[in-house]
């Protein structure tokens, strides 16, 4: 199967591992197939502020408050993009959100909100590949050099 994320971690030069898996649709099912592997593991939300997206990084145990991060990204109010919005963004559907999604990302409009303590704390993270049958775990310098590769913009807040 070819898929545009793994061939783009190929041109890149990224070192990544795959991990094949059933469907997963949330962090917490994704954990099952993935235990004994050490990286960052997350969610991946995607907002809309109007016609602003947002593909917000958190770490799978914590909370986000909309409106706390509403408040730090001085944006109108925040709430869940349609499936629609999703397929012509990001080129996937729900259940496979990750920031990797971002290669299908054309107009390189979608923000990645990612929180400060993954950065700091962690050295790699898992991620889906377009796919929420596989999981790819890369270093986390390496998923924030894609995302400026990418064109996409970074924020990093304390969430």
């Amino acid at each position: 199967m070819d898929n545009p994320v793994i061939d783009e971690l190929q041109r890149a030069g990224v070192s990544y591992q795959l991990i094949n898996h059933p469907p997963v649709y949330t962090a917490q099912e994704a954990d099952r197939y993935v235990r004994g592997y050490q990286f960052a593991r997350t969610k991946n939300l995607f907002l809309r502020a109007g016609q602003v997206f947002y593909l917000v990084v958190i770490d799978e145990q914590k909370r986000l408050d909309l409106r706390a991060l509403r408040q730090q990204l001085h944006s109108s109010r925040l709430q869940f993009a349609r499936a629609d919005q999703l397929q012509e963004q990001l080129g996937i559907a729900a259940g496979a959100v990750s920031p990797l999604n971002l290669v299908n990302n054309s107009k390189h409009d979608v923000r990645v909100v990612m929180d400060r303590t993954i950065i700091e704390q962690e050295h790699r993270i898992g991620c889906h590949p377009n796919t929420n049958r596989q999981t790819v775990i890369l270093a986390i310098p390496d998923l924030l050099a894609l995302v400026k590769r990418w064109g996409n913009e970074l924020i990093v807040l304390d969430l």
